[in-house]
């Protein structure tokens, strides 16, 4: 009987996967190395199977309100043709759902203190390095020489996993796709750049693009753009000023809507496309990794964070009604095959000829039984 459960991870794999594993009954610690004041970098768009994820853990009305409606898309080429205007709509009509926008700190934010509502012990500054069998248990070893006990290990700790190098040390790394996203946040709509509220607006220039959203209220402007490079990103990596001289440099026109946003922007980080097409292990034992840690996507598939949430609900499904270790192998087998078919398509390892929104039917049924 799992009565414990040590998440190592405080991102949003990681305190969805507290908020699903609390919903079955299981207690549950989770362990962050980062403060709790620390934020998370970027932003995303929740898709409706990562809103539909959320709503069977009882958690969309928090994510909702601390997030807006993102309607539609639209790409303009560089002599202001109009390219692209298509709806983000559920294709699932009966749900409803549609698009999300919400920043990782929002979001992560949300879920950390639904988590802890409903009883979920979540420790900060707490570095996991190891894990370890323990009689009938398992341990999460801590840099400071402690460890935590449980029944079961749940590693939702990213890219860089500790816990996949655990389950095997063999395991692949996350590959770099040969392109860096660079993310800004520009204060206030600029003057003479046309206000974009609740709508993805991407302006495309010659071999780039920028693509920005207004949150409705305030105005305040998220955008990105994507560069192609052979060299990933040095640590530390170039300031904001250094970001912004660089873009303005692909941006040479100085009256296009993409420069005037990237001139005012206050914050412009960027972060190296990863993607980890196959980890042909998920679990060992009375270990297994959830979200990035299992199968990083990069920011092309759209679903990242969305098939995360996918990952916690239904690891908490297969927890609540299976035995180890038969859980674990169930739940992989319920996972691998979707999330290897999105980050595929998204990196062109594999073609399709279906619509781009196949992925957004993904319906999770808490009450389902899993067998």
């Amino acid at each position: 009987m799992i009565r414990h459960a040590i998440v190592a991870g405080g991102g949003i794999a990681g305190h969805a996967a507290a908020i699903a594993l609390r919903k079955a009954g299981i207690d549950v610690t989770v362990l962050e190395q980062r403060h709790a004041e620390d934020g998370l970098g970027s932003f995303m768009r929740l898709n409706p199977n990562g809103l539909d994820a959320l709503a069977a853990l009882d958690v969309l009305d928090p994510v909702m309100n601390v997030s807006f409606p993102m309607t539609h898309v639209e790409a303009y080429g560089p002599d202001g043709t109009l390219l692209v205007n298509r709806p983000l709509s559920d294709p699932v009509p009966e749900r409803g759902l549609g698009a999300r926008f919400v920043t990782w700190t929002n979001l992560e934010q949300a879920l950390r203190a639904e988590a802890v509502r409903r009883g979920a012990s979540v420790r900060h500054a707490v570095r996991v390095t190891g894990a370890t069998g323990a009689d009938d248990g398992v341990a999460a070893l801590l840099a400071d020489g402690g460890r935590v006990d449980g029944d079961v290990l749940i590693g939702a700790d990213g890219t860089r996993s500790v816990i996949r190098a655990a389950i095997d040390d063999e395991a692949p790394a996350p590959e770099y796709c040969g392109s860096r996203t660079v993310y800004g946040y520009t204060p206030k709509t600029p003057a003479d750049v046309p206000p974009a509220p609740a709508q993805l607006r991407a302006y495309r220039g010659e071999g780039r693009l920028l693509a920005h959203i207004d949150d409705p209220v305030t105005g305040e402007q998220y955008w990105f753009t994507n560069l192609k490079t052979p060299d990933q990103l040095p640590e530390p990596g170039p300031s904001t000023d250094e970001w912004r001289d660089q873009l303005l440099a692909l941006w040479p026109d100085a009256d296009a809507p993409a420069a005037g946003i990237i001139a005012a922007a206050s914050s412009i980080r960027a972060a190296d496309d990863k993607a980890l097409h196959h980890l042909p292990r998920w679990h060992a034992d009375r270990l297994v990794v959830i979200g990035d840690a299992a199968h990083a996507a990069p920011p092309a598939t759209e679903q990242g964070g969305a098939i995360a949430l996918e990952d916690a609900a239904v690891l908490g499904q297969c927890l609540r009604d299976l035995e180890l270790p038969l859980a674990l192998a169930r739940f992989e087998q319920l996972r691998r095959d979707r999330v290897e078919k999105i980050i595929g398509f998204a990196t062109g390892r594999l073609t399709t000829t279906e619509s781009p929104n196949w992925s957004y039917h993904h319906h999770i049924d808490w009450s389902r039984q899993i067998r």
